[in-house]
C-alpha cells in the first residue's frame, strides 16, 4: 500500500511491479482526466543529474528529454542589481549525466503515470483518502480508506507513506517529528520566454530578496519571487501591478527583459504560492510501514532537489522491500536498510539547504559581503566549483568543509 501519488511513488510502484510485486497506490486527488479543467499551481522543477541517472535506469529518460522540457548546463547567479557572482557548470561533470533538465512537473508525472496504468501488478485508488492503519497485535495489516461514501479495507504487508509534509500516514505510525515552516514563501508564476532569454538558468539575490528565472520549455519561462509569508494578504491587497512593479524595480537590470512578458500577468489567479517548511522526523520506518520524500524529509526549496530526493527514495526502498519480500521480513529492523542509505545524504541536502537559505535570501551587509565574495571565489576557482556542482547535482556528497568555506572568502592561502 502506497499513500499518496506523485513521481516517487510512482517510481517505487514501477520497480516493485518488475519485481513481480502487486502494489495499490491511493491518491486523494481525483484523476487527471477528471481535473482537465483546474489549471495546476505555476511550478518548475530541476532535474538533478543524479536523479537522470535514476530514470535511465528505469527506462523513462529518453522519452523525457524528447518531451517539451529545457535541458541545461549552467546556472548563473546574479546580484540582484544585475552584476555576475558566479557561473556553475553542469557539463563539468562526467558525461552522459553533464546536463540538468527543467520541467513543468506535471510531464514528468504523465509520462510516470502512463507506466502505471499500463502495469496489470498496479492499482490506483483516486480520491482516496487514508483514514488508519489496520493491525494484528502489533504488527499492520494494511489500512482503511475512505473513497467516496466508502470506507475500503485494504490488507498489505507493507504500508508506506508518501503523503507529504503533513503526512497523516506517519502520525499514524506514532514516529514523532519536527516541522519547521521558515517564515518566507515563494510567488510563483509563468510567462512567455522573453525573445534571446538564453538556455541558462538565473538567480538573482539582493537585500533579503530572491529571484529565480527558470526556462522550463521552448516558450515557458518560470519565475518564483521569495517574500515573508506574513506578508502575502498584504501584497495582494495592494494589487498584481503593485507587485509587478515592485519586482522590477527591485531588479532594475532585467526589466527590459520581463517587463513585457509580465504585461499578461492580470490576476492573482494566475500566481501560486509555495510556503517553504522542513520536516525532520526521529525514523523513516517501523514496523511493516516506511515514509519516503516529504513525509520523512521535505526540505528548503533553495536546495533544488526534492523532487529528486523523494525518487531516489522510491528506488532504494524498492530494492529493500524486494528483499524483504524474499526473506519474508517486513521488521523494523528489516526496513531500517532503507533509512541506513537514504538518509546521511537527505541531512545534507537539508543542512545545506537551511545554509542556502540563510546566506541567499539575507539582508544583512556582513552576510551579503561574505556570500558575494564566496560566489566570485566559487566562479574561479575550479575545485570548489566542482565540489559543490557533484554534491547539488546528486553525484557525490561531498559538503564544503570548515576549509574550503575560508578558501571560499579568499581568507586561505592557496594557490
Amino acid at each position: 500500500m502506497i499513500i499518496g501519488g506523485g513521481a516517487g511513488s510512482y517510481l517505487l510502484a514501477l520497480q516493485l511491479a518488475r519485481a513481480g510485486l502487486r502494489s495499490v497506490i491511493v491518491e486523494r486527488q481525483s484523476r487527471p482526466s477528471d481535473s482537465a479543467h483546474h489549471a495546476p499551481p505555476p511550478r518548475g522543477e530541476i532535474l538533478q543529474p543524479g536523479t537522470l541517472a535514476v530514470l535511465d535506469a528505469v527506462g523513462i529518460l529518453p522519452e523525457l528529454c524528447a518531451a517539451n522540457v529545457h535541458r541545461f548546463t549552467k546556472v548563473h547567479f546574479h546580484e540582484a542589481s544585475g552584476p555576475l557572482l558566479c557561473t556553475v557548470h553542469y557539463d563539468s561533470l562526467p558525461a552522459p549525466y553533464d546536463y540538468a533538465l527543467n520541467i513543468v512537473p506535471d510531464v514528468l508525472l504523465q509520462l510516470l503515470l502512463a507506466r502505471v496504468s499500463a502495469e496489470s501488478l498496479m492499482t490506483l485508488v483516486w480520491q482516496g483518502e487514508f483514514q488508519s492503519l489496520t493491525r494484528q497485535d502489533s504488527r499492520i495489516t494494511g489500512c482503511e480508506v475512505r473513497v467516496g461514501n466508502e470506507t475500503r479495507r485494504f490488507l498489505a504487508p507493507v504500508v508506506v507513506g508518501a503523503d507529504g509534509a503533513g503526512s497523516a500516514v506517519r502520525s499514524a505510525f506514532g514516529v514523532d517529528c519536527r516541522l519547521h515552516r521558515y517564515p518566507e514563501g515563494y510567488l510563483t508564476f509563468w510567462i512567455d520566454r522573453p525573445p534571446g532569454f538564453d538556455s541558462c538558468l538565473r538567480y538573482y539575490a539582493g537585500h533579503g530578496t530572491t529571484l529565480a528565472l527558470f526556462p522550463v520549455s521552448k516558450e515557458t519561462l518560470y519565475l518564483f519571487y521569495r517574500i515573508p509569508a506574513r506578508q502575502l494578504a498584504a501584497i495582494q491587497s495592494a494589487g498584481i501591478w503593485r507587485f509587478k512593479e515592485n519586482l522590477l524595480s527591485r531588479h532594475e537590470a532585467i526589466r527590459p527583459m520581463l517587463a513585457h512578458a509580465l504585461e499578461k500577468v492580470v490576476s492573482w489567479d494566475q500566481v501560486g504560492f509555495r510556503p517553504a517548511v522542513r520536516v525532520r522526523c526521529e525514523r523513516w520506518v517501523t514496523e511493516c510501514g516506511a515514509l519516503i520524500g516529504d513525509a520523512a524529509h521535505a526540505m528548503n526549496p533553495h536546495v533544488a532537489n526534492g523532487r529528486n530526493a523523494v525518487m531516489k527514495d522510491g528506488l532504494v526502498l524498492a530494492g529493500v522491500l524486494e528483499d524483504c519480500f524474499r526473506r519474508g521480513d517486513f521488521s523494523e529492523n528489516a526496513l531500517r536498510a532503507y533509512e541506513a542509505e537514504r538518509r546521511p545524504d537527505v541531512d545534507a541536502l537539508q543542512r545545506i539547504g537551511d545554509e542556502l537559505r540563510f546566506v541567499w535570501d539575507t539582508a544583512f551587509p556582513p552576510v551579503v559581503w561574505a556570500r558575494n565574495r564566496s560566489f566570485k571565489t566559487i566562479h574561479r576557482d575550479q575545485r570548489l566549483h566542482d565540489k559543490m556542482v557533484r554534491t547539488i547535482s546528486g553525484v557525490a556528497m561531498e559538503p564544503f568543509t570548515l576549509a574550503d568555506r575560508w578558501r571560499a572568502l579568499n581568507l586561505w592561502p592557496f594557490s
